[in-house]
């Protein structure tokens, strides 16, 4: 997930024109593969995030009864991907570790299991408690930019973007492709 609204002092290249692009960009060369992924991968780019998530909230109400495997949101500006969090079973903490193995060689570090849902994905947890999981970006400047005049294209770094990309290409293909289960059964 990510939103297109911003805020209305700048672009909003980074809360969320970054995400947007980030998860664009994911499934774009996910489905440019030559072997696509055996599950379905859904992007949920949500409207009005920044006044009350009625998009996110419009979603889940539409597709409450979908079968959500996996589900995380790109929304923290474009810094480097440093840290690959979950929210699932204990039965799945070893598909946590294979996800944390698949992203080491981007540089991003093991997390623990208390990944919380992004802002568009709240509405779609509370009512599904669908698992989530939180690929943890470099934030140090986000709040320097995030709903001011400043948050502007120029302060995306390319190279963290292709990061992202590349996490987000590994994680997403890997939840696709994989028959693993992150819940405990009911």
């Amino acid at each position: 997930a990510a939103h297109l609204d911003s805020w209305d002092h700048g672009q909003g290249a980074v809360d969320d024109g970054a995400g947007v692009a980030i998860i664009s960009a994911a499934a774009r060369l996910i489905r440019d593969l030559p072997q696509r992924p055996r599950r379905t991968i859904r992007i949920l780019l949500a409207g009005a995030e920044e006044n009350g998530l009625h998009g996110a909230i419009a979603y889940a109400a539409a597709h409450l009864e979908d079968n959500h495997i996996v589900a995380s949101e790109s929304d923290f500006g474009a810094g480097r991907i440093w840290r690959f969090r979950t929210n699932f079973s204990e039965a799945a903490l070893p598909y946590a570790r294979a996800y944390q193995q698949a992203l080491a060689p981007l540089l991003i570090a093991p997390g623990d299991n208390n990944a919380g849902p992004g802002p568009d994905l709240i509405p779609l947890r509370m009512r599904t408690n669908v698992p989530v999981v939180e690929l943890s970006q470099d934030g140090a400047d986000y709040f320097d930019l995030h709903h001011t005049p400043d948050d502007t294209l120029d302060k995306i770094d390319p190279a963290a973007l292709r990061q992202n990309v590349a996490a987000w290409v590994t994680f997403a293909y890997l939840a696709a492709e994989m028959d693993w289960v992150y819940r405990s059964p009911e």
